[in-house]
């Protein structure tokens, strides 16, 4: 059985199987209405100044984006830890890695794809 049916007046479709009101906001929407659209008052060409913005500055704060991809259950682990800590989990994953590459620049870390390991050890 076919829902809609071709409407070849504004009259709604007598249907059994659809509500009225329903029926009538089918017929409402394919009719045109002709109302007059609201002028909309566009400031003078004088006074509009090129856009100078880049790219970067229209994203806003979020100027920079990595998505991570953590181990099962290690999101809700560093979480908590920086929770309790009253950090964000993105200030604390920040804060860490500048610590390690801190660290690392000065000579104390090592950072390799087996972890992170103290130099001298």
């Amino acid at each position: 059985m076919a829902i809609a049916t071709k409407i070849k007046t504004n009259t709604p479709v007598k249907s059994s199987f659809l509500p009225e009101d329903f029926q009538n906001q089918i017929a409402n929407n394919l009719t045109t209405v002709n109302n007059p659209e609201e002028k909309i008052e566009t400031p003078a060409t004088e006074d509009i100044q090129p856009e100078t913005s880049t790219k970067s500055e229209a994203k806003g704060k979020y100027n920079d984006v990595a998505n991570l991809h953590f181990s099962r259950g290690k999101k809700a682990e560093f979480k908590a830890f920086f929770s309790a800590n009253e950090v964000t989990l993105v200030q604390g994953v920040e804060n860490a890695v500048n610590y390690i590459m801190k660290e690392v620049k000065a000579g104390r870390l090592k950072v390799s794809r087996n972890g992170i390991e103290k130099v001298g050890e």
